[in-house]
């Protein structure tokens, strides 16, 4: 969802709602609407209060589910980044060994599969084979020297951590609020505005006003929860900015080797 449709989903909401507000001005007696208003006023709190709460889960699990992608990002940059460090104090054939497949990994993450997780919520087989073959040239690794062989276990640990927050790095890109829920809030919002439209105001203006804010403020809401739900697609995607400043860090690091 872009920033356009967003803004549009709330305004059509709000200008909705105050055009069904002055309508039902125009149709709908005030006696009869008073009458309504002083029955549904309690039903309207009721409502309100569960509808409250369930919003409030709603956005506090897609905003913690947006946090723990971004920190998985983070996190595996990281890890990638520091495995390349050790393996640039290796003997020049094994480092470069290591630290091309390394930018390959860190490449195609950039250049394909951030394409696929933004499109089709899910991985690139090619880029998890590419740290799959990464891992397994760093476990295959021999070296003679015994200060130097030590640093294999830094770096495998290292790829491993890199690995897990991948895993979740993916997992949060395909997890999102069921549609069901979706739909039980959209219902809610509808019932409640409907609600405010057929409140006993006197005046028109004032009704159209309380209804469009009432309208808009909500959907805004919601909108900021679907643009927080899948971390890397719409307006609010997480970009792939920390793995293109390691990729230019490993080719630094890939220098001086050759």
């Amino acid at each position: 969802m872009s920033y356009v449709l967003a803004i549009f989903i709330v305004l059509a909401a709000g200008f909705g709602a105050a055009g069904v507000t002055l309508f039902v001005q125009k149709s709908v007696a005030a006696e009869l609407r008073r009458e309504h208003h002083e029955v549904g006023s309690t039903v309207f709190l009721q409502l309100g209060v569960i509808f409250a709460v369930l919003l409030a889960f709603v956005f506090s699990e897609a905003w913690t589910e947006y946090n723990e992608a971004s920190a998985a990002i983070e996190l595996e940059v990281s890890a990638l980044h520091g495995a390349a460090i050790i393996a640039a104090t290796l003997p020049a054939p094994a480092a470069k060994q290591i630290l091309t497949r390394e930018k390959a990994y860190l490449d195609s993450v950039t250049q394909s599969e951030w394409p696929i997780m933004a499109a089709s919520r899910g991985e690139d087989i090619a880029t998890d084979r590419k740290l799959q073959d990464l891992i397994q040239v760093v476990a295959n690794l021999k070296l003679t020297d015994p200060s130097e062989n030590a640093k294999k276990p830094e770096i495998l640990s290292l790829l491993a951590q890199a690995h897990e927050q991948r895993a979740v790095r993916i997992y949060q890109a395909g997890s999102g609020i069921p549609g069901a829920l979706w739909i039980v809030l959209i219902s809610f919002e509808l019932i409640l505005v409907a609600f405010v439209v057929l409140s006993g105001l006197r005046y028109w203006t004032s009704a159209a006003l309380v209804s469009g804010i009432f309208a808009a403020s909500v959907s805004s809401i919601l909108v900021v929860a679907r643009l927080l739900d899948y971390p890397f697609e719409g307006a609010l995607a997480l970009p792939s900015t920390d793995f293109a400043v390691v990729i230019g860090k490993v080719t630094h690091l890939l220098g001086p080797i050759g």
